[in-house]
């Protein structure tokens, strides 16, 4: 299937950042919401363009260092979920997810 990604990029603090649109093609429903962004970062070193930054570590839903907002909602639509433990099978062909950083001021 495919999945459209709505990716807030921001080079640093001092840079007024922005969405940009990308298509991840191939994706099976068992992969993990990592594992997509792990496709996505692939196409995108492969066309030469900078690869998303996100943090992880265990990948089993221990460490929380996988948070970010998917969908508006901080870990995504699933409760008592890290976003590690996030998988496809719910998304559809074509559904678009948004993914942005968490907002927080000093």
């Amino acid at each position: 299937m495919k999945i459209n990604l709505r990716v807030w990029r921001q080079t640093n603090a001092s840079i007024t950042g922005s969405f940009k649109n990308y298509t991840v093609g191939g994706v099976q429903p068992d992969l993990s919401f990592l594992e997509l962004l792990d496709m996505l970062n692939e196409q995108l070193s492969v066309s030469g363009e900078v690869p998303v930054e996100f943090d992880h570590d265990c990948r089993e839903g221990i460490c929380g260092s996988c948070g970010m907002m998917v969908n508006g909602q901080a870990h995504g639509p699933q409760q008592k979920t890290a976003v590690c433990q996030l998988y496809l099978r719910n998304i559809q062909d074509g559904d678009t997810i948004t993914l942005e950083p968490w907002r927080a001021t000093a």
